[in-house]
């Protein structure tokens, strides 16, 4: 298994070029061809991914409560759990979730050596089926953008009603804009950035055919809105490159 190194960022896996041929993933999932590429796939399809990783471990060490859970949902891979628990230095507890085995097998793989000094649990599990600890920091990236709509605002109250005074809510979406030249300048510009990383323009047609349907954007206001919906009243955007954002939601103390 090859290792790509980042700094701080544990990143295994083969490249991705299961778009380069005739066959593949369609409708998108999760599935064990996927699982093999997924690391290189998101550093090269997803803009600052490794930027938006490492501050998600700084602001999980900052925020974290001792006996309370720092909580991954849709953790793919492990890398976010893997590189906060590197980072977090007292004794932690932490719940990696995802509904795919294959990532799930490839977390396993990347945490073997996570650091004994933490409690884990890593599941595969259907979120909407899990019970959620009281957590102080729950991480949602690149994850309820492939919840059916219905669920969406259901997870994340019940992430509101998990989470410890004083706790935060980590989330990192692709998003769309309300407007439809806006939209498609960034359309434009996001496809040119995958062409940077390597892409053909053959692989970005097939991808974004077979994420038609299945990877559905919310708007950043749709995404505040739903949040302050289920209580928070506090909620930032910390990170954004064109279509995509990292926002930050805190519990009142």
């Amino acid at each position: 298994m090859e290792q790509v190194s980042f700094p701080g960022l544990k990143l295994l896996g083969q490249n991705d070029n299961i778009f380069a041929g005739r066959h593949y993933p369609k409708p998108f999932s999760f599935n064990q061809e996927v699982a093999q590429v997924f690391d290189d796939m998101v550093r090269r399809s997803i803009p600052l991914y490794c930027d938006v990783t490492r501050y998600t471990a700084d602001l999980a060490c900052h925020f974290y409560q001792d006996e309370t859970y720092i909580v991954d949902i849709g953790c793919s891979t492990g890398t976010t759990t893997e590189l906060m628990g590197c980072q977090l230095r007292r004794p932690g507890h932490f719940l990696a979730i995802d509904n795919s085995p294959a990532m799930i097998e490839k977390a396993h793989e990347k945490l073997v050596e996570f650091p004994d000094r933490h409690q884990l649990d890593l599941r595969c599990q259907d979120i909407m089926q899990t019970e959620l600890p009281v957590a102080s920091v729950v991480v949602v990236n690149y994850t309820l953008q492939f919840l059916p709509l219905a669920d969406r605002r259901v997870l994340l109250q019940r992430i509101y009603e998990s989470l410890a005074p004083g706790g935060i809510l980590l989330v990192s979406e692709k998003v769309r804009s309300s407007c439809p030249q806006v939209q498609e300048i960034t359309t434009l510009l996001y496809e040119r950035f995958k062409e940077e990383q390597g892409y053909s323009r053959t692989e970005i047609e097939r991808k974004k055919e077979a994420l038609d349907q299945v990877l559905i954007p919310y708007t950043e206001d749709e995404h505040k809105r739903h949040l302050r919906a289920v209580g928070f009243t506090d909620c930032d955007s910390l990170m954004k490159w064109n279509n995509f954002v990292t926002l930050l939601a805190l519990k009142e103390m």
